[in-house]
């Protein structure tokens, strides 16, 4: 049986010696770019090539986060950065952009690509598609259950999951509320963590006496030790680590306990196992957020999950801490060699070493007999054990040598030196070699789109609710709809011909997140709309997969969460995807790199902010069980209002900004950006208001110009600056 991975974090050097020494089987960190911990202490090139250099020694895996959104001045850097850790043996990368994805299986082939949580996979069709992609691994989305990764597993690729750490309220890469609340994005490693800040809950049938603040989008941290025998047993490939911010004294401390607990369960044929006390406590003094719970595994969602009270870490015993630094991170590991040293009157004395398949042999002063005190064995012994300074130690050396010889000690040591320096050169030569040899230089995709007539763009619109949908049908400058796939489950049959009647694009906004349990949801609707419909609008890759393996005949339409932040991404999506919007992080100096003519722009609506299989009314209230509300609300410090809409048909919720973007003010500029048409999302607005946005842009359209004055709460967004 393939034994499971212990996948554990390193922010710091020091952080990467307490995971090996404490027993990872493979350490992930991240380079000074790229990375989803943009401020962690990160490692330079020379120290991250030392990384991979030392745990090679012993047999471990060094993966490399590139877990961003890259932009295409970005992409086209990533070659240059990631060369010398290619060239240093780099096990694998872990990457969350799909064009990223593209270009690394081209260049770094030799390279494992593995695919971020941030990418959100959520079953088996996604990973069925990614792995056709060239990825060896996938890190699901944290927040499936056993039974759902047990089916990921059946497509015949690594699952890696988290099994402890700190955990996001949100599906990972599908948040902006860090991104739009204060330009730090989420998707490029710079998350501030607005999870972990107080918000009231106001829910529409339940009248808070005291609306005090509180913390309903901050969860427990994770501890799954005592799961380890079940997620073995469901095939889980690596188990990961969360805590890249953390101290090393985190890292050691935990990886020992896992690796203890791994350990015992193999030895005990995977049957449950019970954890110490001392080790209970152990882990509750390395940083837990007030109080601990084991995930998603067995769960779809619960308030026993979020912290509710303020989320402060309980400390760290700094008397245990410093034990575990002692133990850990300060003692280092020596691989062992095999040495063989000849020492013969004449002959120049030699020193042969063997580690794994490499062998050095090397040959030093002309050993002479003895004119006053011999050198003898052991002293011979001690001078070749000096390795101190090396990354080895002798677990055998044989010494073949004549009597009453003399060699000067310094000259032994010199021999030592050279041997170890010519061993560590070979070792890393080898890889360098091999790695040289397979590198696929200057494989990016520049692909530049012709600027066609931009003065035509028709106007497309989303719908959340009949009214709105009744009311974009009825406007004569509405070219498309986006209508939510939930109002077409649920409508009645007039509405349905009522739909097929008007003369417009019908879209289908399928579900933010799909999830095992939805897919006979989704296949109704495919089904139910299927004569009236044009195309669907899709948030997630697990909905496009499905649809590709069901050969589902319509056009594609890709939705915030879908991203195309550079060209490769685009070509990813080219013979795919008929419609593309236009990333909302990215800037318009961005927009125009990406201009082509399947682009569409946001011009107005609610962010979704959030996307979340935790549920605010379960957390503070009780279950609707069935429908979509956006009756709740939360409220943060600053006594901002942003709407959740409670999705009870595929239990998740969206937290959408307070205000709407509106770029009313920059139609001019869109105007002349190559594409399809401006898009305007509708959540929680009236009839009325509705209607007055809808005029003013479609009269712009007519005539170049409108009034917007009307629209005084609002924001632009990234549209000028773009998220750092």
């Amino acid at each position: 049986m393939k034994k499971v991975e212990l996948l554990a974090p390193a922010g710091s050097y020091e952080s990467f010696l307490g995971a090996i020494h404490a027993g990872a089987d493979a350490v992930y960190l991240g380079g000074v770019k790229y990375g989803a911990r943009a401020f962690a202490e990160n490692f330079d090139e020379e120290t991250l090539c030392r990384a991979i250099y030392y745990a090679h020694l012993f047999d471990r895996k060094v993966y490399l986060t590139l877990n961003t959104l890259m932009k295409q001045s970005e992409l086209e850097e990533v070659e240059e950065f990631l060369t010398p850790f290619y060239y240093a043996g780099l096990d694998g990368v872990i990457v969350q952009d799909l064009g990223l994805l593209s270009f690394l299986k081209r260049t770094f082939p030799l390279l494992e690509l593995h695919i971020s949580t941030q990418m959100a996979v959520t079953g088996p069709y996604s990973v069925r598609m990614l792995k056709e992609e060239g990825a060896v691994r996938v890190v699901p989305a944290r927040e499936l259950s056993l039974k759902e990764i047990e089916l990921l597993k059946e497509e015949g690729i690594e699952i890696e999951t988290f099994i402890h750490g700190a955990m996001c309220y949100c599906y990972s890469g599908q948040c902006f509320f860090s991104s739009f609340l204060g330009g730090r994005s989420g998707n490029r490693g710079k998350c501030a963590q607005s999870c972990r800040l107080p918000y009231q809950v106001n829910l529409s049938d339940k009248e808070s006496k005291t609306k005090k603040e509180e913390y309903p989008l901050s969860l427990k941290d994770m501890c799954s030790i005592e799961l380890v025998p079940e997620l073995i047993k469901a095939g889980i490939d690596s188990f990961k680590i969360e805590g890249r911010m953390k101290r090393p004294e985190y890292v050691a401390g935990v990886t020992a306990i896992y690796r203890k607990y791994i350990d015992l369960c193999y030895k005990n044929n995977l049957q449950n196992i019970k954890v110490e006390k001392k080790d209970w406590e152990a882990l509750k003094s390395l940083y837990i957020r007030t109080d601990i719970q084991d995930g998603y595994y067995k769960r779809h969602n619960g308030k026993e999950m979020v912290t509710i009270h303020k989320p402060s870490y309980s400390g760290i015993d700094e008397t245990f801490a410093a034990s575990i630094y002692e133990k850990y991170v300060k003692q280092p590991l020596k691989a062992e060699v095999s040495g063989y040293v000849t020492l013969k009157k004449g002959q120049p004395a030699a020193l042969q070493l063997m580690f794994k398949d490499k062998c050095v042999y090397c040959e030093g002063n002309i050993v002479d007999s003895a004119q006053k005190r011999p050198v003898g064995r052991a002293d011979v012994e001690k001078q070749l054990n000096k390795t101190g300074n090396t990354d080895f130690i002798f677990s055998v050396l044989e010494i073949d040598m004549d009597e009453d010889i003399f060699i000067p000690l310094k000259a032994l040591n010199e021999l030592r030196r050279q041997a170890f320096e010519e061993l560590e050169q070979q070792l890393k030569d080898s890889i360098i070699q091999i790695r040289k040899d397979s590198l696929k230089k200057g494989c990016w995709n520049k692909e530049c789109h012709e600027v066609r007539d931009n003065s035509k763009k028709s106007l497309h619109v989303l719908v959340s609710s009949y009214s709105q949908c009744k009311t974009a049908l009825k406007n004569p400058i509405v070219n498309r709809i986006y209508v939510s796939g939930d109002l077409i489950i649920e409508a009645k049959t007039a509405f349905l011909q009522e739909l097929k009647a008007f003369e417009k694009e019908i879209w289908i906004k399928t579900g933010e997140v799909l999830r095992a349990k939805d897919y006979k949801k989704l296949e109704k609707l495919i089904n139910e709309s299927r004569e009236f419909v044009k195309g669907v609008l899709i948030s997630n890759l697990e909905t496009y997969s499905y649809l590709k393996y069901h050969n589902y005949s319509g056009q594609i339409a890709l939705n915030y969460h879908v991203y195309t932040w550079n060209q490769e991404s685009l070509k990813f999506w080219k013979d795919k995807a008929q419609t593309v919007l236009m990333p909302v992080e990215c800037n318009i100096h961005e927009w125009k790199q990406l201009q082509n003519d399947k682009s569409e722009y946001l011009c107005y609506g609610k962010i979704p902010m959030m996307v979340t299989a935790n549920c605010i009314r379960k957390t503070k209230g009780s279950c609707r069980g069935t429908g979509v509300s956006f009756e709740d609300s939360i409220t943060d410090r600053y006594q901002t209002d942003f709407q959740v809409q409670t999705n009870c048909n595929y239990c998740y919720n969206v937290i959408y900004n307070s205000v709407p973007n509106s770029l009313h003010q920059n139609l001019e500029q869109i105007m002349q950006l190559n594409g399809q048409g401006l898009r305007l999302d509708f959540t929680t607005e009236s009839e009325e208001e509705m209607k007055r946005v809808l005029d003013a842009y479609g009269q712009y359209l007519i005539n170049g110009k409108a009034d917007f004055s009307f629209i005084e709460d609002y924001t632009t967004g990234h549209y000028k600056k773009g998220a750092l």
